[in-house]
C-alpha cells in the first residue's frame, strides 16, 4: 500500500488487501444531514428559470414564459370599440310626428306606390270585389262543422283484429309484420317452429352436447370411442372394394391388369440434355458476323427507290426554309421557320438586354461621335469634352481604318481601361505614403 490508514492494524504481519482511504473525520450525522450541514449552492439567477420547481402550491411555468409580463386577469384583449350611434337612434333620426308626419303623408300620397301598397296594408291590385267582402265578418272558404279528431282517424279505437288472410296479404304486399312475428318462408318443418327451439338448451341433451361433431371427426371408431376390432372378411369382398373404389395416391384401376413394365419405368419421352444452359440462350453464342445489324437497316436496297447520287447534298424538305421567300404578312397559324428565328442557343443563353429589346449587335455597330455620346448621356454617363475626345480617338484607333466611327462596346472598353489606370495610380500613391509613414522615427545623434 502506498497510503496507510489511520486505524489500528491488528495484524501487522499480514499484508492488507485493497485500498484504504485516509480518515476524513466525517461522522454519521454529517452523512445523514448533509443537506442541512453542507447545503448545495443555489442555482444562478440566469439558470434558475430552466429548472422545474417542486415547491408545494407553486405552478410550473415553461421556462420561455418565466420572464413574460402577463397582464392582469381582468385585462381585456383586442381593440377597444368606440361606441357610436345605436340602432334605435338611427331609426328614430328620420321619424316625424305631428304636423310634420301629416305633411309627409300628404306629399307621398300622390305616388302610385303609396296608393297601391299603403303602409300596414296588403297590396292593392285594383280588383273590384263585391260589397259583402268589405264586411268585417266576411271570411273566405266554406265553413265546416267539427268532424272527427285527427288522433282517432290515425289510431281508431274499437276496431277488431284483421282476419288471417288480410294480415297475410299485407305481409306479402307491404311487409307489414306484427311485432315479434318471425318471417314465414313456407318451409315444411319436421317440428313445430313456433314451439321448437334450436341450438343449445334442448331437453334430453345434457352432457351429449357436441356429440355429432365428435362422431364426425372420429368416424373410424365405435360408439364407445374405441377403435373397432379387426374383422376377417372374405377375399372377394376386399378385392371388389379395391377395384371399385379409388385408392389414395394411386391411379384408378381400369381393370386392365398391371402394365408389363418394370417397377421403375416412367412413361413419356425423355428430355435430351443438349448441354446449353439458359444463360447461353439469353446471351447467345452467335459469331460477330451474325450479330451485326441487317444490311437493310436504315437503308433501302430496292433498285429504283434508293437515293443514290454523286452529289453531296441532303434530301428531303429542310426544317428552316431559306429556299423560299418569307411572306409579307405572316399568319399566326404559320409555324414554318423562314430562317429569321432564334435557335436553341439563344433560348438557353439569352442576351443581356434581351427583355429590353436591345440585341448585342447594337453594341458592336459603329456609330458617329454624336450618337455615341447621346446614348451614354441618356444612360447616365457624364464626360467633359477633353476626356470624351481622348476616349473617342482611342476607340476609333481600335478599328485600324480611316472612318471616324466607333462602336459603343469599343468606347466602353477604352473607358474601363482609363478607370483601371486611375485606380492603379491612386492605389500606388497610397501605398507609397503608407510605406513612408511606417519608417522608424530616429533622433539625430549629437556630435561628441
Amino acid at each position: 500500500m502506498s497510503r496507510r490508514s489511520a486505524l489500528n492494524d491488528t495484524a501487522p504481519g499480514i499484508r492488507p488487501a485493497g485500498w484504504v482511504e485516509p480518515f476524513t473525520g466525517e461522522s454519521v450525522k454529517d452523512a445523514v444531514q448533509a443537506d442541512i450541514l453542507n447545503p448545495q449552492p443555489p442555482t444562478p439567477r440566469e439558470l434558475d428559470r430552466f429548472r422545474r420547481p417542486f415547491e408545494p402550491g407553486k405552478i410550473n411555468v415553461h421556462w420561455a414564459q418565466v420572464s413574460d409580463k402577463i397582464p392582469a386577469a381582468d385585462f381585456p384583449y383586442g381593440i377597444r370599440t368606440h361606441k357610436g350611434q345605436t340602432v334605435q337612434t338611427t331609426i328614430e333620426a328620420g321619424r316625424k310626428e305631428g304636423i310634420a308626419e301629416y305633411l309627409q303623408q300628404r306629399g307621398e300620397s300622390i305616388y302610385e306606390s303609396s296608393k297601391r301598397e299603403p303602409l300596414g296594408k296588403s297590396y292593392n291590385r285594383g280588383h273590384e270585389l263585391p260589397g259583402v267582402v268589405n264586411e268585417p265578418s266576411f271570411r273566405f272558404g266554406i265553413k265546416q262543422s267539427q268532424g272527427e279528431i285527427g288522433k282517432q282517424v290515425l289510431f281508431p279505437r274499437g276496431q277488431g283484429v284483421d282476419p288471417r288472410e288480410v294480415h297475410e296479404r299485407y305481409v306479402r304486399t307491404h311487409g307489414d309484420y306484427a311485432p315479434g312475428e318471425p318471417v314465414n318462408r313456407k318451409y315444411a318443418w319436421p317440428v313445430d317452429p313456433v314451439k321448437h327451439r334450436f341450438g343449445y338448451g334442448q331437453e334430453g341433451i345434457g352432457l351429449q352436447a357436441g356429440k355429432g361433431v365428435r362422431d364426425a371427426l372420429t368416424m373410424d371408431r365405435d360408439s364407445s370411442g374405441a377403435f373397432p376390432a379387426t374383422r376377417v372378411v372374405p377375399r372377394e369382398a376386399e378385392d371388389f372394394r379395391r377395384v371399385n373404389n379409388d385408392e389414395l395416391g394411386k391411379g384408378r384401376n381400369m381393370m386392365q391388369g398391371k402394365p408389363p413394365v418394370p417397377a421403375d419405368f416412367a412413361f413419356g419421352v425423355s428430355t435430351n440434355d443438349s448441354g446449353v444452359t439458359a444463360a447461353e440462350c439469353v446471351r447467345g453464342w452467335y459469331p460477330q458476323e451474325e450479330q451485326l445489324p441487317d444490311p437493310d437497316l436504315g437503308a433501302c436496297l430496292r433498285v429504283g427507290r434508293r437515293n443514290v447520287t454523286q452529289e453531296t447534298r441532303p434530301f428531303g424538305c429542310p426544317s428552316i426554309r431559306n429556299d423560299i421567300p418569307k411572306p409579307r404578312f405572316r399568319s399566326v397559324a404559320d409555324t414554318q421557320n423562314y430562317g429569321n428565328e432564334v435557335g436553341a442557343s439563344a433560348l438557353l443563353n439569352p442576351q443581356r438586354f434581351e427583355l429590353a429589346g436591345i440585341p448585342d449587335s447594337d453594341f458592336l455597330r459603329r456609330r458617329p461621335q454624336g450618337d455615341v455620346r447621346d446614348i451614354l448621356t441618356c444612360a447616365g454617363y457624364t464626360f467633359d469634352d477633353d476626356l470624351f475626345g481622348t476616349l473617342w480617338q482611342q476607340a476609333v484607333a481600335l478599328f485600324n481604318d480611316s472612318e471616324e466611327l466607333a462602336s459603343l462596346d469599343a468606347l466602353l472598353f477604352v473607358y474601363s481601361e482609363h478607370i483601371n489606370q486611375e485606380v492603379a495610380q491612386k492605389c500606388g500613391s497610397l501605398t507609397q505614403s503608407l510605406k513612408q509613414s511606417q519608417l522608424p522615427q530616429t533622433r539625430p545623434i549629437p556630435a561628441q
